[in-house]
Order: C-alpha cells, then sequence, then structure tokens
C-alpha cells in the first residue's frame, strides 16, 4: 500500500511539473508602437497601421490617413475588447504576435488584421 501511495505522489508532482505555468497577463505596454497589416470589409479596406500609444488608445491609418482613433480594452484572462470614434466596437484576439480586430458587436462585417512591425 504505501508504494502505491509514493507512485501516485510521485505521479503527482511529476504531473505539477508539466502543466505550463500561468500566462502573464497583458497590458497597455505591450502594444506600443506600430502595428501593419490590413482591413477587409465594409467601409474603408486596404493596408492599414494601427498605432498604439498610453493607456491601450490606438490610431487605425489607412493609405490616405486617419481612418479613425479608438481604445483597447484587456479583461481578465487577457480578453480583449475594442471601441473607436466611428461608433464600431467588437472583439481583439492576439494568437502568435498577430491582432485581429472584429466588430462582433456592430455587424460583423469587417476586419483588421495586423503585426508589430
Amino acid at each position: 500500500m504505501k508504494f502505491l501511495i509514493r507512485i501516485f505522489i510521485s505521479l503527482f508532482f511529476l504531473s505539477l511539473s508539466f502543466t505550463p505555468s500561468v500566462a502573464q497577463e497583458l497590458n497597455c505596454e505591450y502594444f506600443e508602437g506600430e502595428w501593419k497589416g490590413n482591413k477587409k470589409g465594409k467601409g474603408y479596406s486596404g493596408e492599414i497601421s494601427v498605432i498604439f500609444e498610453n493607456n491601450c488608445k490606438y490610431e487605425w491609418i489607412g493609405t490616405k490617413g486617419l481612418v479613425t482613433p479608438g481604445k483597447l480594452k484587456i479583461k481578465k484572462n487577457n480578453k480583449m475588447t475594442y471601441k473607436n470614434k466611428a461608433g464600431s466596437r467588437g472583439k481583439v484576439k492576439l494568437e502568435d504576435g498577430t491582432l485581429t480586430f472584429r466588430n462582433a458587436f456592430t455587424g460583423n462585417n469587417y476586419k483588421v488584421i495586423v503585426k508589430k512591425k
């Protein structure tokens, strides 16, 4: 019986060592700077830059100038949403260094996909 308990305890501690660590919480500083990519869908479509400043405020800039300013909001477990001055709001996903804005709450008719420059 003691042998089985030792095996169980050993396996338990070994399994802990393979558990990924808790992911770091995102903050506004991570996004600061210029992100480049494109916007597809309704409204402006084409190349776009997203320039983040402090407090998660950003500007979407197209080939002809400012498209709209807005703000990113980071929630628990790194879930993110955005709202911009054009009235659009939606979800933001960060995967493999790529940010994807989707206006999930206001039409679901465009996507902005950018990578940090």
